[in-house]
């Protein structure tokens, strides 16, 4: 019998895919999800999800968000397990992390004390794993795309994602600090 939280991805996959989207990210690595571990880190599970959701989608495109993965390892073995069916990985997501107060006590309302911290002190993480993927891409002869994202809060942040093999370069924080972000990378390619 299937889960419910595999419905609940089919049943997302299928209102999605109605709005006539032409590509769709797969988030696995939110790290607002209280207590519970983040789903990229099961790769079991993830394996699950991804497959059905692909069923769901036909031909549309899928990328997969994931976190950072300390080990190569459990990196490997979640990309085996998502490889036939996605066309693209991005990483990372933020990093879970403590947020607290000059007291000690959680900064964040409600009383959460775990959030996702972004922006360049991640980009150490975004690096790695954009280069952990091109290793195993080309170990394990695969062919999805690496979307290098985490910490790209300037130009060379662009340039040195690609340096690391990055297929495409996102930036989230860094373009809601700098609007002309994008730009100044236009601006650097030429």
């Amino acid at each position: 019998m299937m889960g419910t939280i595999l419905k609940d991805f089919i049943l997302t996959a299928k209102l999605v895919k109605e709005t006539g989207v032409k590509i769709i990210e797969l988030n696995l690595s939110c790290p607002n999800e209280g207590i519970n571990n983040l789903l990229c880190y099961d790769t079991e599970r993830s394996g699950n999800v991804v497959e059905v959701v692909k069923k769901e989608l036909g031909d549309i495109p899928l990328i997969i968000k994931i976190s950072y993965f300390p080990d190569i390892e459990h990196l490997e073995k979640l990309v085996l397990a998502v490889a036939p069916y996605v066309q693209a990985i991005s990483a990372i997501n933020t990093i879970p992390s403590k947020i607290i107060d000059d007291e000690g006590k959680p900064a964040l309302t409600g009383g959460r004390i775990t959030s996702g911290t972004c922006g360049a002190p991640i980009k150490w993480a975004g690096l790695e794993m954009t280069r952990k993927l091109k290793t195993l891409r080309e170990k394990l002869g695969l062919s999805y795309k690496i979307i290098g994202v985490g910490g790209v809060t300037t130009a060379d942040d662009f340039f040195e994602y690609r340096d690391a093999g990055a297929d495409a370069v996102m930036s989230g924080t860094g373009a809601m600090w700098n609007p002309y972000l994008a730009k100044e990378i236009k601006e650097k390619l030429r």
